[in-house]
C-alpha cells in the first residue's frame, strides 16, 4: 500500500470469509493499482481467524481495519468503509474477486479522462471462463401482478471472448461487488443503500444483478452520470469453500427477493428498459435502450467539449436551469437596515423554487419579529432563530442542515443580490463537473473576486443593477480558476457537502472558515470557480460593526486558530506567503477535515422528551 496520498481507496467487507479475502488481498498485492492507494477492509464481526489475519497485515501497514456489525450488512460495511477513504475515486471489491493484470488502468482512464463518467467496472468472469458480469441490463417483464423491472448481467454465461463483450459500453447498471465510483459521485447520491444486497458470500445465481450496485448506477444515472463497462478490465470470482458456511439458504432466497421487489418498486416507470421480456419467455431489445458504444473522450476538457450540457443534475434541458432548486441560507446578527436591503432584493431576484432560510443569531434590533413578518407572506422563505450567538460558521450550519435544495448558497446578510443571479452560480456550477465551490464577483472583497472598478453609486446603489447587466453579459460562462473564495457568497455543491460536511466551528464569530472550506474542499479533489459574469454587492462586515467587534483584532484572533488548525508555524505573520503544498499533499482525511452538521431532527426530539418529561 503506497504511503503517499491515495488516488484510489479499495474498500473490501467481509464477513466469516477468510479464504475468499486472502485470494483477493493477494491479488491486491501481486497487481496493485498503478496510483497511490490505500486498502480498507470492513470486518464484521467475523468468528474465523480474519481478525487475526487482518491485525497481521495492518501491522505491516499492508491495510486499515474497521469494523462494523455483521447485522448491519454488507451494504452498510462498504458504506463504512467509503466514508473513511481518502481517495478521489473509491473501488469496492467483495472477498473472492481477484484481480488480472493491469486491472486498475482502463477503470482509472476513464475517470481522470471523462469527467461526467461516475463509475466504472471491468469483466468479471468465473473460474470455467464464462461471464459473470460484463456491464448489468435494465429488463421489463410480465407478471400476474403486472409489469416487473428486473436487472440482469449481460452476456452472463457466455465465453469470456464473445465478441459483444469485447468493447467499452455506456450501460445503466455495474455491479457492486466490483465497482469504481468517484467519490464526490458516490456522496452526492448517498453511496449505496444499506437495504439492498445485505447478504455477504451469499451464492449468485447466474445472470442476476447484484441489487445494491444496480441501484447506486441508477440513481447516479438520476443525477447526470455516465456508468461505463470496460472490457480491458478483467476479473475473476472465485467460488471458494469457507471452513464453516454460516448462510442461511432458505433466508437467502428470501433476501434475494425482496432485494428483486424493491429494485422494481423503486425505478418502475422511472428508468427506460434495456429489453423487454414477452409473456412466452422471448427477450426483445427495447427501442429506447440505453446501452450503446463508450467511447473516451480526448485528455483535454475545453468548455465548448461540453457545450451546455449540465451535469451532474440532467433532469432538465441541456443549458436550461429553471428547474434547479437551491436552497440560499442567510445568517443574520443584528444591522437590520442591510438584512431589509437583502431581504428585498432577494424576493426580487430569487424565484419561488428556491428555498431561503433565515438563521438570526440573537439579534436585538427587532431582525427577528421583521422576519417572521416577511415569512408569512412568502411560503419559500423560513426563518430559524438561535437562542444565542453561535458565531458564522454553527450559525450557517444550522441553515444547511435545513437545506433540501440541489445546491445551497451561502449568502451574507449584508449583500444584494442582482437579476439571475442564482441561474448564473447554478450555471457554471452545474457546466464544470469538478466544480465544489462557485462565487460572484463584487464591489466589496478581498481577494479576486474583488472588481478594480465599479461604476455606481456604492452608498445609494443607483446604477447597480444596470452595472450587473452589463458585467453579465459581458462575461457571460466566464470562469476563473482560484484557491480561494469567500463566503459573503459562496455556492456549494451538495456533492461537496456530502464528503467535507458543513463550516468548521471553531473559528467561532468568523471569518478563516471560508479558506478552511476552500481548503478542504481542494484536498477532496474539488475545484473553486468564479463565476465572472455574476456580480453581487456587498456592503461588508456590517454584523460585526453592530456587535461593536475590533475587526482588525478578530482578523488576529482567526488567523492564528487557522494556523493552528492547518499546521502553519505560529510566527508566521498575517497576509504573509503561506507554502499550501505540505497541506495539499497530506491528501483528504475524512476523520479530519469532515466537518458534521447538526441534527436539528434530534435536537426537536430532545426538545420534545424535555416538554414531556417536564408534563
Amino acid at each position: 500500500m503506497s504511503a503517499q496520498t491515495p488516488v484510489l481507496s479499495i474498500v473490501v467487507a467481509s464477513h466469516n470469509q477468510l479464504n475468499s479475502l486472502k485470494f483477493t488481498l493477494l491479488t491486491l498485492r501481486d497487481q496493485p493499482p498503478g496510483v497511490p492507494h490505500e486498502i480498507i477492509v470492513v470486518d464484521c464481526d467475523s468468528q474465523d481467524d480474519t481478525v487475526q489475519f487482518l491485525a497481521g497485515q495492518a501491522e505491516k501497514g499492508h491495510l486499515r481495519v474497521v469494523n462494523e456489525r455483521a447485522a448491519h450488512g454488507r451494504t452498510a460495511a462498504r458504506n463504512h468503509g467509503a466514508k473513511l477513504a481518502q481517495g478521489r475515486y473509491i473501488m469496492f471489491l467483495d472477498p473472492g474477486i481477484v484481480m488480472g493484470p493491469l486491472w486498475s488502468d482502463s477503470l482509472l482512464e476513464t475517470l481522470n479522462h471523462d469527467p461526467v463518467a461516475g463509475a466504472v467496472a471491468g469483466k468479471v468472469i468465473l473460474p470455467d471462463g464464462l461471464i459473470d458480469h460484463a456491464g448489468l441490463a435494465v429488463l421489463d417483464m410480465p407478471t400476474a401482478k403486472g409489469t416487473r423491472l428486473v436487472g440482469r448481467s449481460i452476456h452472463a454465461g457466455q465465453r469470456a471472448d464473445i465478441q459483444g463483450s469485447m468493447r467499452p459500453l455506456n450501460v445503466q447498471g455495474l455491479a457492486g461487488e466490483a465497482i469504481m465510483v468517484r467519490a464526490s459521485a458516490f456522496f452526492a447520491v448517498g453511496g449505496f443503500d444499506d437495504g439492498l444486497g445485505r447478504e455477504f458470500g451469499r451464492s449468485k445465481p447466474m445472470a442476476e444483478a447484484e441489487p445494491s450496485g444496480l441501484d447506486l448506477s441508477l440513481r447516479l444515472g438520476e443525477r447526470g452520470w455516465s456508468r461505463v463497462y470496460r472490457n480491458e478490465s478483467i476479473m475473476t470470482r472465485l467460488r471458494v469453500t469457507e471452513a464453516e458456511s454460516q448462510t442461511d439458504e432458505v433466508a437467502a432466497m428470501r433476501t434475494a427477493a425482496d432485494d428483486q421487489t424493491l429494485i422494481a418498486a423503486n425505478w418502475l416507470g422511472k428508468v427506460r428498459a434495456d429489453y423487454h421480456i414477452s409473456n412466452d419467455g422471448r427477450v426483445s431489445p427495447a427501442e429506447t435502450g440505453y446501452i450503446r458504444p463508450y467511447l473516451i473522450p480526448g485528455i483535454t476538457f475545453p468548455s465548448q467539449y461540453f457545450g451546455n450540457r449540465l451535469h451532474p443534475d440532467n433532469s432538465t434541458a441541456p443549458g436550461d436551469v429553471s428547474a434547479v432548486k437551491v436552497s440560499i441560507v442567510v445568517l443574520t446578527y443584528n444591522a437590520l437596515e442591510f438584512t431589509r436591503q437583502c431581504v428585498d432584493s432577494l424576493l426580487e431576484h430569487t424565484g419561488a423554487r428556491h428555498e431561503l432560510i433565515f438563521v438570526d443569531n440573537a439579534s436585538t434590533d427587532g431582525t427577528v419579529d421583521y422576519l417572521n413578518e416577511i415569512a408569512s407572506r412568502h411560503d419559500q422563505m423560513q426563518v430559524i432563530a438561535n437562542d444565542s450567538n453561535l458565531g458564522f460558521a454553527a450559525g450557517n450550519n444550522v441553515g444547511m442542515a435545513e437545506a433540501t435544495g440541489r445546491h445551497l448558497i451561502l449568502l451574507n446578510s449584508d449583500t444584494v443580490v442582482t437579476e439571475g443571479w442564482v441561474e448564473r452560480l447554478v450555471r457554471t456550477a452545474d457546466a464544470h463537473p469538478r466544480a465544489g465551490l462557485v462565487g460572484p464577483v463584487t464591489n466589496n472583497i478581498s481577494g479576486l473576486q474583488k472588481l478594480s472598478d465599479v461604476v455606481y453609486d456604492e452608498d445609494s446603489l443607483i446604477g447597480m443593477q444596470k452595472f450587473a447587466a452589463e458585467q453579465a453579459a459581458k462575461h457571460d460562462g466566464r470562469v476563473d480558476h482560484t484557491l480561494r473564495l469567500t463566503g459573503f457568497c459562496l455556492l456549494i455543491k451538495r456533492e461537496l457537502l456530502a464528503r467535507v460536511g458543513g463550516l468548521a466551528e471553531v473559528f467561532g464569530r468568523g471569518n478563516y472558515e471560508d479558506n478552511d472550506y476552500c481548503l478542504r474542499a481542494h484536498l477532496a479533489g474539488f475545484e473553486c470557480l468564479i463565476a465572472r459574469d455574476c456580480f453581487i454587492h456587498h456592503y461588508g462586515s456590517r454584523s460585526f460593526v453592530a456587535a461593536g467587534v475590533d475587526y482588525v483584532a478578530q482578523i488576529h484572533k482567526q488567523w492564528d486558530i487557522f494556523k493552528n488548525k492547518w499546521g502553519i508555524p505560529a510566527a508566521t505573520p498575517l497576509n504573509s506567503p503561506v507554502d499550501l503544498t505540505r497541506l495539499l499533499d497530506c491528501g483528504f482525511q475524512p476523520a479530519k477535515h469532515f466537518e458534521p452538521l447538526p441534527d436539528r431532527k434530534q435536537e426537536v426530539r430532545e426538545v420534545c422528551e424535555t416538554i414531556s418529561a417536564e408534563a
